[in-house]
């Protein structure tokens, strides 16, 4: 079952932080359960990372920008977008502080689960969603068969045989 409970949990939590106005907090917030992203690349996030909506953030890791299973850059909301460009406005850097900062904030609240968990759980959905697209598309496979005819795909009911 897709659950997205830690998203919500998140999203309560980028809005008190919104109407407290700690901004720097809520965005941090926002990032982290908007996308799958480690603590300490969202740290390191620059303004010149962000292509409108998509953020184009390279992984430390490996060195590769973190994509989705299709291999396309994560979107985030252009209320995180506006959002994440108000702060610190004089520097390409958005985030000033240490990480153990945003990891102490977070524990403060009072919040029965730890920041990389919004990672793991949006991971695990996307691959959750990813499976049962694939067993959906291998029943229809099963139930035709696809042929191609002038560049166009036609679809063939398949005959079961007794």
């Amino acid at each position: 079952m897709i659950s997205f409970e830690k998203a919500k949990m998140g999203k309560r939590l980028m809005k008190q932080f919104m109407a407290e106005e700690e901004l720097e907090k809520a965005a941090f917030i926002g990032l982290m359960y908007q996308m799958p992203i480690r603590i300490g690349d969202a740290i390191k996030l620059r303004k010149s990372d962000l292509a409108g909506t998509i953020v184009l953030k390279t992984a430390s890791k490996y060195g590769r920008i973190y994509t989705n299973l299709y291999g396309k850059p994560y979107r985030i909301t252009r209320q995180l977008r506006s959002l994440l460009n108000s702060i610190n406005r004089d520097s390409d850097m958005i985030f000033t502080r240490k990480p153990e900062y945003y990891m102490r904030v977070f524990r403060r609240y009072q919040e029965n689960f730890h920041l990389h968990d919004f990672r793991r759980e949006r991971l695990a959905n996307e691959e959750l969603l990813e499976s049962r697209r694939w067993r959906k598309q291998s029943k229809l496979r099963r139930r035709f068969s696809v042929g191609i005819k002038d560049g166009k795909r036609i679809y063939r009911r398949v005959r079961r045989l007794p």
